[in-house]
């Protein structure tokens, strides 16, 4: 089962962020759906300091909702390169949002194997008995600052500012797009960064492993980002296999 709350921030009129299963596009809503034997899983954050961050996550959502990974003659990373440069093209046409942007961060789920995709800032976490593990690395300046050890520049930064990403008006910016097979899982957790930059992974923890049922569990999350702060979009999903 695939379990969703997405809202958006106390400071966005529209969420930036979006969700897609399978072939549901989801925005600004809580689901509990089905999850998909083929088809994607995964959050998209549109960037909030360029224009038209809701119209880049739909966009390369959307677009992914027609990958099929059954045919043996797609392969992934090209067609998502493909979707960068028709996402760059599209905002070409709209001068106030040429540079429109967004992360994307998840699994490709298909009869032979599970994939993990991601670019930006979104995250991705694998439960391990009752810890959590994040296995993507955010792409953002203070992320490079302090793995080169620029300590004190890392702390000067603005902490959202990402390096790689869909769109940005650069084909370029998608560099570091990290596409690998996963082995199976019984739970996961993806998270915009309206959730993950005000709970910390051991307050994640406690609620996935509280008697709570999945849905509250999304929930209670979410409270918790709120009451820490937190004012942009936020997105939560949790992928069962329980």
């Amino acid at each position: 089962m695939v379990y969703l709350s997405s809202r958006a921030g106390k400071r966005h009129q529209q969420s930036e962020d979006a969700v897609l299963v399978g072939s549901d596009f989801l925005n600004d809503t809580t689901k509990e759906l089905q999850l998909p034997a083929s088809g994607f899983v995964c959050v998209a954050d549109g960037v909030g300091g360029n224009a038209g961050g809701a119209q880049a996550s739909k966009f390369v959502l959307c677009a992914a909702a027609e990958y099929d990974p059954c045919k043996k003659d797609q392969d992934l990373r090209s067609f998502l390169i493909s979707v960068n440069e028709d996402l760059i093209q599209y905002a070409a046409q709209d001068g106030q949002s040429a540079n429109m942007a967004t992360t994307l961060t998840g699994f490709l789920f298909s009869d032979t194997a599970i994939t993990l995709l991601h670019v930006g800032n979104t995250r991705a976490y694998i439960k391990q008995g009752k810890y959590l593990k994040q296995i993507t690395s955010d792409h953002t300046t203070y992320n490079w600052l302090v793995s080169n050890g620029q300590l004190e520049a890392a702390e000067q930064c603005n902490r959202s500012e990402i390096t790689s990403c869909f769109g940005g008006g650069r084909s370029e910016l998608l560099s570091k797009l990290f596409i690998a097979e996963y082995p199976a899982f019984s739970v996961a957790l993806l998270t915009s960064d309206g959730i993950h930059d005000f709970v910390n992974i051991d307050t994640l923890e406690d609620i996935l492993n509280n008697d709570e049922p999945y849905p509250n569990k999304c929930e209670s999350i979410i409270t918790q980002a709120i009451a820490s702060g937190s004012e942009d979009d936020l997105t939560v999903v949790i992928i069962s296999n329980e």
